[in-house]
Formats: C-alpha cells, structure tokens, sequence
C-alpha cells in the first residue's frame, strides 16, 4: 500500500495525539501511525499513568489547547478517579473519537516504523508494517513528526540522537554526574487492587524476589496498598531501555509480584481482603534516545526561566532524575529529593513555568524532521522536568501547528523559525495554548480594538455571608464559603505568603485572619512586596514592613496599617515572619489569581490554597476589558472578566466595535479551573467557573437579534463559525454557569475567515 500525505505523525501518545490533531484541523492531511491498539501511550489504559504537568504545582498552571480539551471531555463522563491505575478505557475511547472526527485525519493502529527512506537530509517515505494485516505500508509526507518516545523515526532517518547523562560540564549543569555515562531513568509497571470484602491469599510464584521486611525495601514507600508504585522501575543499568525492551518488562513483572507478595504475606499492611484486579504489561518508559536539534534544553533554562524569543510551549513540573537502576539499586532512594539532603531537595522543588523554544523540536540534520515529547533536544537533567505528559502535550501540538505552517509556506521547519516564528506564536495563542509572556496580537482579531462593558464585575473583597467570611464569592468556582473547620488553618512555623491583584494606586491596609494560641499578646511582622507575575515570589526587598498585635488565645481579623503607594494593575504578596504557636486561617479554594506560599530552605513553594486575607481599598481585578488582555490565565494579571457574584444571571458582555464591521467567527475562551490538579479532577466533572447556557447577539437595526444559543457547555474553548454578519456591536449573554455565581471569561475573538 502506498498513500502520500502532507504530514506524518509517528506516535499515539498524547504528543502525536496533540500533534496530529493540530494539523489535521489546520486542514492538512494527516497520517498518525501508531504501534499499539490504542492512542494515550503511558496514559492510555494499558500503562495507566496519571497525567502530570506545570499545573501539579504551579497555580492557574494546568497546561490548555488540546490536552484540556481531551481531559475536560473524558472527566466530563468518566465515573472513575483520574489518579494513577484507575485510568479505564472511555479514556482510549475519548482520543479514538477525537481522532476519527477529523476528515483530515487518518489513524493507522497496530503499526509500527520500520524503516525510513532518506534523500539529501530529507525523508521521503516511511515504510511501516502493520500487525494483523500483514501489510507493508508505504507512506510519504511533506513534513514528520517524531513522537515516539524511542526517538525511532528519527533513528530510522539518520538523525542526530543521544542517550544517557551528559558529563556535568558539557552544560554546566549542577546536578549532571562528572562523567557522562549511558544510564537513563527507568520504566515503570502499575497495578492496582480492591477490597473483595473477604480474605484472600496470595501464593507468589516461585521466580519473583522475597522482601521480607520494610528494611528490604528501603525508601520505597507503600503505604497505599491498593495502588501500583512507581518506583517499581528499572532501567540502564542494567539494562538498554530499547534493546532489552522485553527483558525489562519481564524483570518489572518479577519485581512487582515480589512487592505484592511483601504487601500480602510480611508486615502488617492491612492488606488480607485485598485482590489484584489488573496488572499492567506494558511498561511505562521515561527515558531513551533524545533527538538533536539547533538547541539543547539544560538544567540551567529549567531553573532559571530565560524568555526565549523562539518560545513555543511550556513546562513547569520540577527535576525529576530518578536513580540509575531503579528497584534494582535498593541500597539507594529512587529519585533525589528522597534522601532528606537539603541542597538535593532545593534541586527539586518546582520552577515557575519555563519555555520551550521551537529549537528543541526539530532536528539539527534532517531538514523535514520535528519531534514532540520525551524525545525532544534536551538534556538528561532538563527530560527530568519536559517527560511529563501534560509537557509532552503541549510540545505536541506546538509542532502540529508548526507543520501546517510549513505547508502553508511551503518550508521547513529551520525556515519557519527564522521567517515565520511569530506567525507559529501567535497561531498557537489562537489554539488555546499558551505561551509565557506571548499576548494575542493578531492583526485579524476585530475583537482587539473593541470598546468592552459588562452587566457588572466582581470585587476582591472578603464579607460576611451567613455567619461565615465568604472569599470573593464565585470567584474561583461557587460561593467560597470559610470557616476555621471548613477551609483550615497553617500554624506560622515558617514563612508564609498571600499573593494578591491591585487594582488600585494605594493599599491603606490588609487585614488577615488569625488564630492565637499563645498566653500572652503577640507582635506580628508583616512584610509587603510586589511581583512580576502571578507565581513570582522572587522579588528580594520589601516595600514597607509593619507590625500589629494579635492578643492571646484568639480569633481575630489583624488589621497591618501600611498606606503605602502602589503601582496600579499588578500583583503584590504580604508575608508574615514564623511565629510558634499563631495559625493563619486558610480556604482551599482560592479567589481567580491568587497564590500563595510559604519558605523552604530559602526557597518559596508555591501553595494552591488562599491564606484569609482583606485588602483596603478593595480590588477591582475582574473587568470586562480582561477578556481583551491578550492572555488566557492568570500571569501578569489576572484576564479575566468575572461577574458580580450578587448580581442574578443572565449576565452580558458588549463588544462595541466603533463601526461596522463583517465577521462570520467568534472565539470564547471560559474558565474550567486551570488551579485544579489532573489526577484530582472527579468523576463526571464540570468545572462550575465554567459557562454552561450562553447566547450570541449582534445589533441589527436598533435591537440585538440572535446568532447563536448554546445549553449545556462545560467546555474552555468554543469556536462559533457563522454566516457573514455586519454589524457594530457583539453581545455574549451568558445564561447560567455550572455551578458557581459568577460568569468567568478569559478571551473573546472575533474574525472574519
């Protein structure tokens, strides 16, 4: 069989998935070869990893644009938990179906790369063989994409790969070893169990390893039994993570039946009504060849955040290294970060969201070649942060979007870096993705130079509600009721911070909840500081520092007197110095843009909670003119528009162009949370910020006549194609939300295309 494409996707897990859906809805033909019988790769229900991303730690920092989409779809009707091992099938089922959808789109399962046909640094065909068929297929494209994992396409083409650790010098990187060697991180096997309300013996098979005690597994922690761990993982050494592919999972399967027999036969694990009802036998891989491209991502642009100009996507989860040998390597902890150092421990506490440049993610020799995932160019130490699939994700659909530009201007990718990387940026905004400190500044969107009002806009304010202080009501999803039982308290046993927008040019004081458990009269230090954006608590200085007095044995809202000039339209953070023995009260659902931290051996870790806090003057951080901020989430503002949480619904939103003009699209972009973590998402979930019944308008002859109603939405992103409409004004009229008592809108676009 021979069939020509204009883009080949090598790779159904999340990248290729995100890729290939990118260019085929970029209306190019697209082929995505796949090796298995179901798309997901490790997150699919035959490995059953969670997936991680920038969003497990840094607030509002859950990646978007297709991996949103995929998750939003699958926990909308999923009944099971997102987390670990309780991945099921309607998973595979939501990626199938996304994936037939497409016209553009065409899915080979079962088959894998073997071969691939180069000429003058450009592949022409991939020849592929396809299992059950038993057929030899012969597929060209213009453009291909690498998302294997195993770099295989790219191996196949002759094209610059590496494996294993760099030397610490060749990047200057602190935690790379002194010599480079070829260990890589391990693969994992999952399993998982339930209780069959009964006791059930489990005999291990003669050739699995005995672990008597806890002492024989040392810092490996199993403390949830009912879960498979990922520490059960092995790799180089002793083994070649792809030529002894079958001899790992073997020695996976041994080692997991060995730990299982620990779980139910040694120790007292509460663990005798317990039955395995799945054991994975698909290894979950997290390292192998690296492909090369015209930049190598290090430690050092993890940690320390440079923009790059050619920025394309994101990452932001924390370096991940786990230890050469895995399970097999017993005397030693299975990642760093568990062996108590404290200068090892700074190493692995997340970094704000860093870029990744478009560099990364095409090959250095071969001209029409890119790649998205864990086989991206980066460095050993740098794939510690980049392999999580919410990252491989986002770098998948960076290079499908990239492929459509290539056709359009017919060049390749190198080309396209140097002549077209701002049009990739901003079509990728216009995806939903996002990308650090890159704002729409598309010429097309008629939307940009629109005068914006609204039926009303919330403050940032605390007040009482029923006997209970409400955090700014609606904001953030629902009433956000706080009591001491409801929403916690944090003894001051270090520094703790509260991160806040100011829309104002002053801040006369904050006044934060506290609780008291000491016999005398406490003097409290409160410090002010400003930040750059919404994860920023780097800033050294403070701006002014202030003292109050919270009395023994009390409850009390402490009110810090600063009157202190401020810079209007920015974030600034308030933080209280340790003190034994005095709580801050605390919700776990904080208010749209918002952050908090607390100190770690010097560093700030960023918190997803919100510490009670009061600002006077109050903020006003939520107005219509957000939705035209340029920018999809909290970052240097807050950009979005939230409705008055008082006021009833229906609310609305005008877009007054100033004259007439034509469109037939309309782009929204609505709130599902961005602050919620993946594997925590629950069963048949709707995001209540997220806007359910809306209708469009626009003002035709003196009255607003109606485009388009939509019941019953739950999705981020909604695209409306039109026929031609001319006309002044725009109306989104928003009729309910799923759940919560204000309307949240981060982005409005209209076009006419």
């Amino acid at each position: 069989m021979k069939e020509r494409f204009d883009v080949l996707v090598a790779g159904g897990g999340l990248a290729g998935v995100s890729a290939a859906l990118a260019t085929a809805r970029l209306r190019c033909k697209t082929a995505l070869v796949q090796d298995r019988p179901v798309l997901g790769g490790c997150s699919s229900s035959e490995v059953r990893v969670n997936i991680g991303g920038s969003g497990r730690f840094n607030p509002w920092g859950r990646e978007t644009g297709i991996i949103e989409e995929l998750f939003t779809e699958w926990r909308s009707q999923a009944s099971g938990k997102a987390s670990s091992t309780n991945i099921d099938s309607t998973w595979d089922l939501v990626l199938y179906d996304k994936a037939k959808r497409e016209a553009n789109l065409f899915l080979f399962l079962n088959t894998s790369v073997r071969k691939a046909v180069v000429d003058d640094g450009v592949i022409r065909q991939v020849i592929c063989e396809q299992l059950g068929t038993e057929k030899t297929l012969h597929l060209q494209a213009d453009i291909f994409i690498d998302a294997t994992g195993d770099g295989t396409l790219a191996f196949e083409a002759g094209a610059e790969t590496r494996i294993g650790r760099e030397a610490q010098d060749e990047f200057a990187e602190s935690l790379a070893p002194a010599k480079g060697d070829g260990y890589t991180m391990g693969a994992s096997l999952l399993f998982h169990a339930h209780d069959a309300g009964c006791p059930v013996s489990f005999n291990p098979p003669p050739w699995s390893p005995d672990f008597p005690s806890d002492e024989d597994l040392p810092f490996r922690i199993h403390d949830n039994v009912k879960q498979g761990y990922w520490w059960i993982e092995i790799g180089n050494p002793p083994f070649n993570p792809i030529e002894d592919n079958e001899r790992i999972r073997d020695e996976l399967l041994r080692q997991l039946l060995g730990v299982w027999d620990h779980i139910k036969n040694h120790g007292d694990h509460k663990a005798e009504n317990l039955v395995l009802d799945w054991i994975g036998m698909v290894p979950g891989k997290r390292e192998s060849r690296r492909i090369i491209g015209d930049y190598v991502l290090t430690e050092n642009d993890v940690k320390k955040v440079p923009l790059f100009p050619d920025r394309v996507a994101y990452g932001g989860w924390y370096i991940d290294v786990h230890t050469p040998g895995g399970i097999l390597a017993l005397d030693k902890p299975p990642e760093p970060s568990f062996c108590g150092d404290s200068t090892v421990v700074k190493t692995c506490l997340p970094p704000r969201p860093y870029s990744v440049p478009f560099r990364c993610l095409y090959s250095k020799n071969i001209k029409n070649l890119m790649m998205a995932g864990r086989d991206i160019s980066v460095s050993h130490i740098a794939l510690g942060s980049c392999r999580l699939m919410g990252t491989c994700a986002v770098t998948g659909q960076a290079t499908g979007v990239a492929a459509a530009v290539c056709k359009k201007h017919e060049k390749y990718p190198r080309q396209v870096h140097e002549e077209h990387i701002k049009e990739l940026q901003q079509l990728l905004l216009k995806q939903d993705c996002y990308i650090p400190k890159v704002k729409n500044t598309d010429q097309k969107d008629l939307a940009r130079e629109a005068i914006v009002t609204a039926s009303s806009s919330a403050t940032l304010r605390y007040q009482e509600h029923d006997g209970k202080t409400v955090i700014n009501p609606g904001v953030g999803g629902g009433i956000h009721a706080y009591n001491a039982q409801e929403g916690g308290k944090k003894e001051l046993n270090a520094r703790r911070s509260q991160l806040f927008p100011i829309s104002e040019d002053r801040i006369d004081s904050v006044s934060l909840l506290l609780e008291s458990h000491r016999s005398e009269p406490t003097e409290l230090t409160l410090g002010l500081r400003n930040a750059e954006d919404v994860w920023d608590f780097d800033q050294k200085e403070d701006i002014c520092r202030v003292n109050a007095s919270l009395p023994p044995y009390s409850v009390k809202w402490v009110k810090f007197q600063l009157n202190q000039s401020v810079s209007p339209h920015r974030f600034y953070w308030v933080y209280l110095e340790p003190m034994e023995g005095v709580f801050w009260h605390c919700s776990a659902r904080p208010p749209l843009g918002t952050t908090s931290g607390r100190r770690i051996l010097d560093i700030w870790k960023r918190d997803k909670i919100a510490y009670a806090f009061r600002v006077d003057p109050p903020s006003r951080p939520y107005e219509p003119e957000n939705v035209l901020s340029g920018v999809t989430r909290p970052e240097k503002w807050t950009n979005a528009w939230v409705s008055d949480p008082c006021t009833s619904f229906p609310q609305y939103l005008d877009l007054d162009f100033g004259k007439e003009v034509t469109f037939n699209s309309v782009y929204l972009t609505f709130d599902t949370n961005l602050n919620l973590v993946y594997k925590y998402i629950p069963r048949f979930f709707r995001a209540p910020e997220c806007v359910k019944d809306y209708e469009l308008f626009y003002w035709k002859k003196g009255k607003w006549d109606s485009l388009v109603k939509v019941q019953g939405n739950y999705e981020r992103r909604r695209v409306h194609q039109l026929s031609l409409v001319t006309s002044e004004k725009l109306r989104l009229q928003i009729n309910d939300t799923n759940g919560a008592s204000s309307v949240h809108v981060y982005e409005v676009r209209v076009y006419n295309e």
